[in-house]
């Protein structure tokens, strides 16, 4: 998956109040020649004054909703601002010359005045008379554009971060609720309890790393943006991998392969953990009594590759294309990617025939770059 961040895709409301703002201005251009045509104490001819506002009125909203369109398509590119000043300012310059000449040719048609008649310098004061107003109108209709699009997209930033808040929390509920499940811990503390008989510094290892894990869960949730360095990400995963090993002994071996400049690189908290969780809880089966997962990370043109494999009972052939909707830990993982990275982010789960692939590819985002 591949996102940016969508602009809304009817610019409707938008044209509508560029429209209005338009419409006062012709209304009060037309309340300044009235006035002047009192001041200058001459006859005011009605009908062919209102042709001409409606005529600058009509084209004006050709070029208004042409220019919207223009613009967003700026947007949606992402150009750098000095490129877009300058390609408004020239824009600006082209298009007031063809807005206005278009207003004169249609005047023409409709029995004004022929345009045509100016000619040399009349022509060239003539359109330095009126293009300053069209200049203008472009540069107002642009900056409303870019205001609106802007608004928007912070308000779709504000709904995002409100929601990797929620999910995070959600997560973090899940994750507490599966190391303290009831099974999980009877589990954990009858192999501490035979251990001590057997080797009481490993049964103390193994009460550390389960306190240790617990608390580094509970202290991430003070994490406002959602994203740890890989290095303490890692941390807990070790310490959930202590312990599972710790209970399944030989039945269970994992494989680690971490590029080593990844560790100041961030990503979302309790990321891995539920991955390696789902691992080990679908794919020990009477088939498969021993399990291997391989836990390799790498970097690869700015983005960092997880992928996390077993060699278990794999996925059933019906769930393989709904692993994100039914549950396995899986969904809520999808939705926390998708709420902090958009469509910039990858997430596929395929059978390998024995065991799963979990293959995550997100941007690489450097430590020093985002606050905690």
């Amino acid at each position: 998956m591949s996102k940016r961040i969508k602009l809304n895709s009817s610019n409707t409301w938008l044209t509508f109040s560029i429209v209005a703002l338009y419409s006062v201005i012709q209304a009060f251009t037309l309340l300044r020649i009235y006035s002047q045509y009192q001041l200058d104490e001459m006859e005011i001819n009605w009908p062919e004054i209102l042709q001409d506002r409606v005529i600058s009125w009509l084209i004006g909203l050709a070029f208004i909703i042409i220019i919207v369109q223009t613009t967003r398509r700026f947007l949606l590119e992402n150009k750098a601002w000095s490129k877009i000043v300058l390609i408004h300012f020239i824009f600006a310059l082209i298009t007031s010359v063809i807005w206005y000449s278009c207003i004169l040719v249609l005047s023409y048609l409709l029995g004004s005045e022929d345009p045509f008649l100016y000619t040399g310098k009349n022509m060239l004061f003539s359109y330095l008379m009126n293009t300053d107003k069209l200049f203008l109108l472009y540069l107002v209709t642009v900056s409303f554009t870019y205001s609106y699009y802007y608004f928007q997209r912070d308000s779709v930033h504000k709904i995002q971060r409100s929601e990797i808040q929620s999910q995070l929390l959600e997560t973090k509920l899940k994750v507490l609720q599966s190391q303290l499940h009831p099974h999980f811990l009877f589990n954990t503390l009858n192999s501490i309890a035979s251990l001590m008989d057997i080797d009481v510094q490993r049964a103390k290892e193994m009460v550390a790393d389960l306190g240790d894990l617990l608390r580094q869960v509970l202290d991430n949730s003070d994490k406002q943006m959602n994203l740890v360095p890989l290095a303490e990400e890692l941390e807990v995963l070790q310490k959930y991998v202590r312990i599972e090993k710790t209970r399944f002994s030989e039945d269970l071996e994992v494989e680690w392969q971490i590029d080593a400049d990844l560790g100041q690189v961030k990503i979302p908290s309790l990321l891995l953990q539920p991955l390696v969780e789902n691992a080990i809880q679908h794919g020990f089966s009477r088939e498969h009594p021993q399990l291997k997962i391989g836990i390799e990370l790498s970097r690869s043109n700015g983005h960092m590759q997880i992928n996390i494999t077993d060699n278990g009972k794999g996925l059933h052939p019906e769930l393989e294309d709904q692993v994100f909707h039914k549950g396995m830990g899986l969904s809520n993982t999808f939705a926390r990617l998708k709420s902090l990275y958009g469509d910039q982010f990858v997430f596929s789960v395929e059978n390998l025939n024995p065991g799963v692939r979990n293959f995550i590819e997100i941007p690489c985002v450097p430590a020093v770059g985002i606050n905690n």
